[in-house]
């Protein structure tokens, strides 16, 4: 094999192990933030909407973590390195509760998630 065609085949080998990377982490911290969501009705954990290149309009009728896990991983599964991922809640009191409104959830959901970001892509980067 030639050096050209080898470095072509560790290209393609680091390119795979990034985009499996971003895919994890994208679907570790989505399900974090959907199981750290409060829940009443289950409606405020069923809205998170996950998008590839725009983010999500509007609210759903889903309610509860597993749809909107499921779609979280369908979603990240198929996202290219060259495109965002958008993890969206249009409920208007998603942002209430985020801000502490909620006793089960003092501390919000997103902003303790994101406190884990660096820890969550190591994890999932020491898996490969």
């Amino acid at each position: 094999m030639s050096f050209t065609a080898q470095l072509q085949a560790f290209t393609d080998v680091a390119i795979g192990n990034v985009e499996q990377v971003y895919r994890a982490t994208a679907i570790s911290l989505f399900t974090r933030v959907i199981r750290r969501t409060p829940v009443q009705s289950g409606r405020l954990r069923g809205n998170w909407q996950t998008d590839i290149s725009s983010p999500a309009q509007g609210t759903l009728d889903r309610t509860g973590a597993s749809a909107a896990i499921n779609e979280t991983v369908v979603v990240c599964n198929r996202a290219e390195l060259n495109q965002s991922i958008y993890f969206t809640n249009n409920l208007p009191y998603a942002v209430p509760i985020e801000n502490g409104s909620s006793t089960q959830a003092p501390t919000g959901m997103l902003r303790v998630t994101v406190l884990e970001f660096v820890n969550v892509v190591n994890q999932q980067a020491a898996q490969l």
